[in-house]
This record gives C-alpha cells, sequence and structure tokens, in this order.
C-alpha cells in the first residue's frame, strides 16, 4: 500500500480501530482475563492485551500496509518509514485490580519521529488524538465505545470534539500537581524536595494518561525514570500540540525509539523541574 497515505484518512483510521480496541476492552472484562506476569509480579499481561494487539495489528496492516511495534509481541526491524506504534492496554494492573485508569494507546512514528497519536481513556469516556503541527483534540463523550465500527466514519453525528487548549506557560512546579511513582521518590532526593514544595503529587498507573493528564492542564509535570516507545508514542504528540515540553530527565531530547526516562511539564514547571532535579537543587 502507498507511502503516501494523507495524515487525516491516517488519523481517521487510527481513531477508528482505536475505538474498537477500547469497545473490546470494556467488553473484555466480562471474561476470563486469563492473567500472566511478564518480568515480574507486578507486571501483567492478560488474554484482553493480546486479543487486541492482535485485532490493531492486523487491521492496520490491511489497511495502510505500516509494520507494528506492539508491547505484547509485534516488532519492527527499524523506525525507517512510518511504523504504527501499539500499546493495547496501557494500565493493566489498573485494568485487572481498579478496573479504571487505563489506556489503548496508538501511535504512527515517522522515520523516528511521531506524527500521529491517539489515546483513549476507556473509562472515563475521552478520545485524545493529534497529528503534528496541527492541534490537538478531545472527544469527550465516547462511553459507547461501539457506536463506531472500523469501517465508519472517523466523526459521526452527535459525537462532541474539543481543542485542548495550550497549558499555561507561566506557571510553576509550585503550583501544580506532580505525576510521579514512588520509585522515583527513593531514587531521587531532589524530587522529594520538589514534592514537598508543589501541590502534591498524583500516580495512576498509565504513562498514556499520566501525559494526557499534563497536556490536559490537570497537572504541571510527569516525572518517571523508564518508559518504552508505546508507553508515550502517542502522548508524545498530544502533549507537543498542546505546548508541553518532552525530554529525558536530564533534559536530552527523548528519542522515541528507545526506552528510557521522561520529564514532560508545562513549559516553565518543566524547566523548573529540570533546574532543580539536574543543575540547581536551590532554584
Amino acid at each position: 500500500m502507498s507511502e503516501q497515505l494523507d495524515t487525516q484518512v491516517l488519523l481517521a483510521i487510527a481513531e477508528q480501530v482505536v475505538r474498537r480496541a477500547s469497545a473490546m476492552a470494556l467488553a473484555g472484562q466480562q471474561r476470563d482475563l486469563q492473567v500472566q506476569t511478564k518480568a515480574n509480579r507486578n507486571d501483567l499481561v492478560t488474554r484482553v492485551d493480546k486479543d487486541i494487539e492482535e485485532f490493531v495489528a492486523a487491521e492496520l496492516t490491511s489497511r495502510t500496509g505500516y509494520p507494528v511495534l506492539g508491547e505484547e509481541g509485534h516488532g519492527v526491524d527499524s523506525f525507517a518509514g512510518r511504523v504504527w506504534v501499539v500499546d493495547p492496554i496501557d494500565g493493566t494492573m489498573n485494568y485487572v485490580e481498579t478496573r479504571r485508569d487505563y489506556a489503548v494507546s496508538l501511535a504512527l512514528v515517522s522515520d523516528g519521529q511521531p506524527l500521529i497519536g491517539v489515546v483513549a481513556d476507556v473509562v472515563a469516556g475521552r478520545l485524545y488524538s493529534a497529528v503534528r503541527g496541527h492541534g490537538a483534540t478531545c472527544h469527550p463523550d465516547e462511553h459507547d465505545w461501539t457506536r463506531s465500527d472500523v469501517g465508519g466514519p472517523a466523526t459521526e453525528p452527535g459525537r462532541s470534539t474539543e481543542e485542548l487548549a495550550q497549558v499555561p506557560s507561566d506557571k510553576g512546579f509550585r503550583d501544580s500537581i506532580i505525576i510521579t511513582d514512588l520509585k522515583e521518590i527513593r531514587a531521587m532526593p531532589r524530587l522529594v524536595a520538589a514534592l514537598v514544595e508543589s501541590r502534591g503529587h498524583r500516580r495512576y498507573g498509565s504513562a498514556a494518561l499520566e501525559c494526557i493528564e499534563v497536556a490536559s492542564g490537570r497537572a504541571g509535570a510527569f516525572v518517571h525514570l523508564w518508559v518504552s516507545p508505546w508507553d508515550i508514542a502517542a502522548a508524545m504528540v498530544i502533549c507537543a500540540e498542546a505546548g508541553v515540553t518532552v525530554t529525558r530527565l536530564d533534559g536530552t531530547p527523548l528519542d522515541v525509539r528507545h526506552k528510557g526516562s521522561i520529564l514532560a511539564g508545562a513549559p516553565r514547571a518543566h524547566a523548573e523541574l529540570l533546574a532543580r532535579l539536574v543543575s540547581d537543587p536551590t532554584h
């Protein structure tokens, strides 16, 4: 299939596939999840994760011809050209235990640069999407994910769409919620000091949704020591289009093709946290 598919066509395909995958995730909670562990006892995978990834990979391959990289087994030889990157359920522990705060995340990466991002906050019924250079949007009322079949139109009558506003450029970390986890708190004493001065910290258990919280202006920053391409590739596009600064923890550029740390924040919050964590702990 042609490499020159229009980005709006590809966005429509991505939104349709993510909607269908979200419906699969909700339906899957009504049956035996067949939970297994991977790297450790808290690194879970379910039958639903695998089924969704198989569906997404088959659908995208047949409709676009682009290769697919997924958390649950689909691999690529390189990131040359266009590559889909999917996390079928980002936040599997939440999917199993709390049954909320999990996402379906799908990105199209072009020569290593995220181009399209779609993230579904499945239980909350919100679909976030963005194309690089064209802004980010939220469909806020997607509770009936089955309303849009994969072959149907990108937007159906009755669906509302909201443009994501630019995050505030002048709001520092002291006036913000910071999203981070226990392992980051234990590893970085300077982060602890920043959290004490901030509005407080939160942790949701899905890196994609945690990035979305920053892009939506509900949190000032997200700090994590270790994320994978499928965790953040889609959310990075949405963050960038909402004015969020995204780097590694040391301020170097974040190459989505490789695992590593992330510091995502509104511009002033990001700059202040970077100074606090790396160069000037009294900043």
